[in-house]
């Protein structure tokens, strides 16, 4: 799949379908556990991720990092991003910003080919805006060693076939929820929410 074919998808999609798929990958255990949030919800600090998509040996890919274990979602798999700072202008330069300081790749405002519906997370009262870009070649990895245990690439073909139910330990107790299989590692949660939107486009 070419940079003008995914342009056009980011380009025509439909919002509210997208984001119903991403509603398919909340789990009960999170319907229970934010219960309050999700009946009267709090405001959310904004933050953005980078969906960096690349054809490799033929293969649609991208990356996705593992964290530390440190903060709230230690050890999760997620995308390169983190929350915004008061100079950057929107959520794109967040998404540059954030993915040259945690896997020393650069990418460049024409590299952007779209975004995704934000998906929230109560757990760390952030608000996360995806933005997609498209690059010829990822390159080298620089990685942040406070934030990002491991980088990975990612076949996108590889990650939809892993789509199901997990069991994952969550404050010590042993929950079922939706996701996918990357590495292995369980992607969940807000993470997951995001895979599926992008799923939704590059399917569609």
């Amino acid at each position: 799949m070419d940079r003008s074919t995914l342009s056009s998808k980011f380009v025509d999609y439909s919002r509210e379908v997208v984001q119903e798929s991403a509603e398919k990958m909340l789990s009960d255990f999170q319907h229970m556990h934010f219960a309050r949030y999700y009946a009267n919800p709090f405001p959310l600090r904004k933050s953005a991720v980078m969906i960096l998509l690349f054809v490799s040996d033929g293969r649609l890919k991208t990356i996705m990092i593992e964290r530390t274990d440190i903060g709230v979602h230690a050890g999760q798999i997620s995308f390169p991003g983190g929350k915004a700072e008061p100079s950057d202008a929107d959520s794109i330069e967040t998404a540059i910003r954030e993915t040259m300081e945690e896997i020393g790749v650069r990418v460049r405002r024409e590299d952007v080919i779209g975004d995704l519906p934000p998906v929230k997370v109560p757990v760390s009262k952030f608000e996360i805006f995806p933005v997609v870009a498209f690059v010829d070649d990822a390159g080298d990895f620089v990685r942040s060693e406070n934030e990002v245990k491991r980088v990975m690439e990612v076949d996108l073909s590889d990650l939809y076939e892993t789509l199901s139910t997990y069991k994952i330990t969550v404050a010590g107790e042993e929950r079922e929820v939706p996701g996918y299989i990357c590495g292995k590692s369980v992607v969940w949660g807000a993470t997951s929410m995001i895979v599926a939107e992008l799923f939704e486009v590059i399917n569609g």
